[in-house]
């Protein structure tokens, strides 16, 4: 048995939905960003490697046999550097712009931006499903990307059907629309005859 809900009810649980989908939006945005400015783990083992490289040109300094060791570990080291170089800012403006596409639309409560933003939201949530299966040092980046993107999707999915209703926004089904088309196509038909 189904509860009917005041008016009241309904514009409650309508913002409760479309925050959560705002939740779902900015936390992506600042995940896309943090992760891929800071938390890449590419940052993190050049570190490591950099530290590495200073301590073996230290023992080097003592030790003056590892000193052509201590240079192919540099040259490596120089190559792998030229071959991972790009501008982090712009990675991740790269992997924020498409959530900037809805933005205006999201931000003024429009059910119409709500829904079809989760086509977009689907790039992130194949992109987090793909990095837990394949990268075992991102993969808590791409659960935090999952559970964000299920909020935006679910979030704007619900809201949009729910404001649209109120609104009285929505398609006709399709079975009406078939029947207003034959009607228009048979008067047209019986009116070219004449």
């Amino acid at each position: 048995m189904q509860t009917i809900q005041t008016p009241q009810e309904t514009q409650k649980r309508i913002k409760q939905y479309r925050l959560l989908g705002l939740f779902g939006y900015f936390g992506l945005i600042i995940l896309m960003f943090v992760w891929q400015l800071w938390l890449t783990p590419e940052k993190v083992q050049d570190h490591t490697q950099s530290q590495a490289l200073a301590e073996l040109s230290a023992m080097a300094e003592v030790n003056p046999e590892l000193l052509p060791q201590v240079e192919i570990e540099k040259q490596k080291w120089l190559e792998r550097q030229a071959a991972h170089e790009s501008n982090p800012l712009a990675k991740a403006f790269i992997w924020i712009l498409p959530l900037l596409i809805p933005f205006y639309g999201l931000i003024k409560g429009k059910p119409y931006t709500a829904a079809w933003s989760n086509f977009v939201v689907m790039i992130y949530y194949m992109h987090s499903l793909t990095i837990m299966y394949t990268d075992p040092d991102e993969r808590y980046l791409a659960i935090l990307e999952f559970a964000l993107a299920n909020c935006m999707l679910f979030g704007n999915g619900i809201y949009a059907r729910m404001q649209g209703k109120e609104l009285g926004l929505g398609l006709d089904k399709l079975k009406v629309v078939m029947a207003e088309e034959k009607e228009r196509e048979e008067a047209y038909k019986a009116h070219n005859k004449d």
